[in-house]
Order: structure tokens, then C-alpha cells, then sequence
């Protein structure tokens, strides 16, 4: 499963992969692009392969005990892990054969809202499900580089001005897109759509002007929720 969009994907992928261990599954969490190093509570094992030659011997075995383990590629700096190419991906799967592979396959720099540039996401061979991650909170703030992530984007695809502000009409037309992240995907892959930072009442009414907007042979599944908080429950809307 290939995770792509802004605000939030890494904080979904652990907590689907903790729901798929609870549920007896073995799972790999992994990047295409970049990712923070995972905690002690996000992962229950970590290797980087380029400080761990020997990693596809000594993966296997700590998959099958652990259920959960974090696979990146390269450590460029402290806070900053590099993820893995094209080979190495299809060599983990290969070597590994985790019930379930949960990809990172995009960044958006911090912010809270972006379009994909010509390069993005970074989608691999034998992805078999799609989610889009999107966070209500970018609902208001201005298309200015300082808040979103390729602006001009943004605004060729959805027609909104610099520095006017992000509404619930322009998310769904970001990620409904087909010149954005369905693009990535080949059309035989479902897509879902998560809402992050769905918090309250009034967040969650956004989500449902977001789902209104989006066509609806788009997406197998939209979901929101706020899943920062431990206990928070993801709903599917449509």
C-alpha cells in the first residue's frame, strides 16, 4: 500500500500497521522518499540498510518474531532517514514477504497542503492499494510556499489565486485530480481518501464539503478522523 498526500501520512501508516499486527498480520513500514526515524511506539524494529549489509539475512527472522519492522534505505543526517529505491523495494519484498507492505511515497515538505510535481508521488511497481492523505487544517490558510508545497500547482490545477485561501472545494480538486496523485497509480489500483486532523464538529464538517465536491466513482473509501490522539476513531464517510 503506497500512502501519498500531506498532513499525516507516516502518522497513518504506523497506526495501520499497528492495527494490522494487532490482527496476527506481519508487516514492513517503509519510504520512497524520506522519513523522520520511527519510535520505540511506531515500529518494534529498525534497520537501515546501507549501515546493515546484511540486513536481508537478518530481517526475515526479526519480521516473523517482531510482526512490525521499519526498513529505510540511508541516514543523511540525524533527523532524516532516506528510503529505498526501485531494486532494494522489490529485493525487501522479495527476501521478506510481509503480509503487508505500508509505503511512504510522498513528502510535502511540513506543510499542511500540496499538489505533486512531475516526479511525485513516488509510486513502486506491485503497488496494490492507494491511500491519499489530505489534513483539514490547511482548510484557510493562503496558497503561499510558506504554507503549501508547490503552490503553482495548486492553483493551475484548481484555478485559486496567490495567496487566496485553501477551501474544502480546492482539496477535492487536488486529490481528485486525475493530473495529480491518480496519475501515480495505474487505474486497475483503488484509491481511498483519509482527512487527517478530523478533531471536532466543525473539522468534520469540512471532510463532508471536501466528500461533496470529490466525483464519486473516485475513490473506493473516504475516511476522516484524528488519529494523533491514541483513541481517536477513523469513520468512513462515503
Amino acid at each position: 500500500m503506497a500512502i501519498v498526500g500531506s498532513g499525516g501520512k507516516a502518522t497513518l501508516m504506523y497506526r495501520l500497521a499497528g492495527e494490522a499486527v494487532d490482527r496476527g498480520y506481519a508487516v514492513i513500514t517503509t519510504s520512497t522518499t524520506h522519513l523522520h526515524p520511527p519510535t520505540s511506539k511506531q515500529t518494534r524494529g529498525f534497520y537501515v540498510t546501507a549501515e546493515t549489509p546484511d540486513w536481508p539475512t537478518l530481517v526475515p527472522p526479526e519480521l516473523k518474531r517482531r510482526r512490525h519492522v521499519t526498513v529505510l534505505g540511508a541516514r543523511p543526517r540525524p533527523d532524516k532517514l532516506k528510503g529505498l529505491d526501485a531494486d532494494e523495494l522489490e529485493r525487501l519484498r522479495k527476501v521478506c514477504a510481509p503480509d503487508l507492505l505500508l509505503i511512504k511515497a510522498d513528502g510535502a515538505r511540513a506543510r499542511l497542503f500540496k499538489a505533486p510535481g512531475d516526479h511525485e508521488p513516488v509510486v513502486s511497481a506491485g503497488t496494490t492499494r492507494g491511500v491519499i492523505v489530505a489534513s483539514l487544517r490547511a482548510v484557510g490558510i493562503p496558497l503561499v510556499e510558506r504554507q503549501v508545497h508547490r503552490p503553482e500547482r495548486v492553483g493551475r490545477l484548481t484555478g485559486l489565486g496567490e495567496g487566496e485561501p485553501v477551501t474544502p472545494e480546492v482539496i477535492a480538486g487536488v486529490v481528485s485530480h486525475p493530473e495529480a496523485y491518480r496519475r501515480a497509480f495505474p487505474e486497475s489500483v483503488p484509491l481511498s481518501l483519509y482527512l487527517s486532523c478530523a478533531e471536532d464538529a466543525e473539522s468534520r464538517a469540512l471532510a463532508r464539503r471536501i466528500l461533496a465536491a470529490v466525483p464519486g466513482s473516485v475513490f473506493e473509501g473516504v475516511y476522516c478522523g484524528d488519529i494523533q490522539r491514541s483513541a481517536a476513531v477513523i469513520t468512513q464517510l462515503a
